[in-house]
């Protein structure tokens, strides 16, 4: 009868604490998988037509977008075929935000070869963004906070990134979740987790 006594009080105890106990700061998600090879040589600058091309080395295949919509921020992560320390060369990355209310913004993230990255909003004001490389994992990181963006419900998202080898005039352009050159469709709107 102990027993039962104290199962039943453990029990009531870890409902009571669920309740009271806040939830974690979790993020709404969406995973965008993007194909293999689907990157293109980007000479429109010249004024040519993209092409399918290979770069002399490197790889500026994006592999998948990762869009995240957390409380106090809205956080893109790119992961790539391969980001090495060792590749010379300038990498950017451009987010489009789109919000519930209609709101539109860009975040431009450049990283040059041997400098430190830039950053360019095209909001109304200064926007503190974060854009980082994490190598291990071979993903691009940029997280914009939500407050730039008007603290949304609800937001949508396209992003592309480019490489320019140091061997090359043009840029190798990969879409997220594309196979072609151009921005598709916005992302489905994503819920503030």
């Amino acid at each position: 009868m102990a027993r039962i006594r104290l199962a039943l009080l453990t029990a009531t105890l870890a409902t009571v604490l669920a309740v009271l106990v806040a939830p974690s700061a979790a993020a709404e998600d969406l995973v965008v998988p993007d194909g293999r090879a689907d990157y293109w040589h980007d000479t429109r600058s010249s004024g040519d037509d993209p092409y399918p091309g290979n770069p002399d080395w490197g790889n500026p295949d994006i592999r998948r977008t990762a869009y995240r919509h957390w409380h106090d921020r809205v956080s893109v992560r790119i992961k790539m075929a391969r980001l090495e320390r060792g590749d010379g060369g300038y990498w950017q990355v451009d987010i489009r935000m789109r919000t519930d209310e209609g709101l539109r913004r860009k975040a431009t993230w450049f990283k040059p070869f041997d400098s430190p990255p830039s950053v360019e909003w095209s909001g109304p004001g200064s926007c503190a963004i974060d854009g980082r490389i994490d190598f291990a994992d071979e993903v691009f990181i940029v997280d914009v906070p939500r407050r730039c963006l008007s603290n949304p419900d609800r937001v949508a998202f396209k992003s592309a990134t480019r490489w320019w080898p140091t061997s090359d005039d043009y840029p190798y352009l990969d879409v997220s979740g594309r196979s072609g050159y151009r921005l598709g469709p916005w992302s489905a709107p994503i819920a503030r987790g």
